[in-house]
């Protein structure tokens, strides 16, 4: 571990403790995220965490051949300021999310506790359930620690401090494996999103030209070319092959291009179709008034009468005797 000056000792340290107060303070505010009280707080707290890692990494205060155990008690918290913006960055809005989340899934803290991370449906479950049980744990050892740091004397102190710092940082770890699960769930969702815009998008810029290149069509119905060969209007030049091509998905027949009713209201504008019938089509009723025909009609019809009455049904039938 690198010496450090003292100035620089004392600016970090403060710099982490108005961070850490701001970072209590938002997480306990009953402000909604959206608030712009809560999120200058997020932003000022983002600006404090921000300067630490800059003087972390500066002072070179921590190495990765180093373990927990070469790290002495006074820089031992400054592990968490990685997690502290991470975690910091999740909750700003207004800004382009996608990149924000990349950015919070870069912290280096979260990215070293990520390898673990189980990707099977049932055990991400039962991950999450030990992992709960775990938290509730570390914070009831917290709140237990923290009652010994104000009942023991300062000779005591260093070991219990050191113990609450390491298990702070055990509960961060517990909370940046959560909040990493979700920011890749929130990027996925968000990529997919922006495919679906960038899909919509590249539709209507084609649905433009093709009313564009419709409206240039209808609008000059001349010739294309002049007499000397010159170009009248745009066109576009299609080989056999393409025209084939389209034709592939057609149906073989030709596709109607107007309802029935649409067809007989054009013939009846065109006075092909007789409405109401002409002089031809009105019903005849015919008045008979030929007494003879009738007088005639009715002497038959009284003959036939009187020929049934004098030759009864079977009448003259012999049964085939000669």
């Amino acid at each position: 571990l690198m010496a450090t000056t003292e100035n620089s000792v004392i600016s970090l340290s403060e710099q982490f403790r108005i961070g850490q107060e701001l970072y209590s303070k938002i997480e306990n505010t009953e402000l909604a995220s959206t608030d712009q009280k809560y999120q200058e707080d997020v932003s000022s707290a983002i600006a404090y965490f921000s300067a630490c890692a800059k003087l972390v990494d500066a002072l070179d205060l921590f190495s990765s051949n180093e373990t927990v155990d070469d790290i002495n008690t006074t820089d031992l918290k400054f592990i968490l300021v990685y997690a502290y913006l991470g975690d910091l960055m999740t909750k700003l809005i207004g800004v382009d999310r996608l990149e924000l989340l990349s950015k919070a899934k870069d912290r280096r803290f979260v990215e070293e506790q990520s390898n673990g991370i189980v990707k099977d449906v049932a055990k991400k479950r039962m991950e999450k359930i030990e992992r709960y049980k775990r938290e509730k744990e570390t914070k009831a050892k917290l709140e237990m620690l923290q009652k010994q740091l104000f009942s023991i004397g300062d000779d005591d102190k260093e070991d219990i401090n050191r113990e609450y710092i390491l298990t702070f940082i055990d509960l961060f770890i517990q909370k940046s494996i959560e909040q990493l699960l979700s920011i890749k769930q929130e990027a996925d969702l968000l990529n997919q999103m922006r495919k679906m815009e960038e899909i919509g998008q590249s539709s209507s810029v084609e649905m433009r030209d093709d009313n564009r290149i419709e409206t240039v069509s209808r609008d000059h119905n001349g010739p294309l070319l002049s007499q000397d060969g010159r170009p009248l209007r745009p066109f576009v030049i299609t080989s056999q092959r393409e025209a084939i091509k389209e034709r592939v998905f057609r149906p073989s027949w030709r596709l109607p291009t107007m309802t029935i009713d649409e067809y007989l209201e054009q013939e009846a504008q065109r006075g092909n179709i007789i409405q109401g019938g002409g002089e031809k089509s009105k019903s005849k009723t015919e008045v008979d008034d030929d007494e003879k025909a009738i007088d005639e009609e009715t002497y038959k019809a009284r003959e036939w009468d009187e020929f049934k009455d004098s030759n009864p049904r079977g009448w003259g039938n012999r049964m085939g005797k000669g």
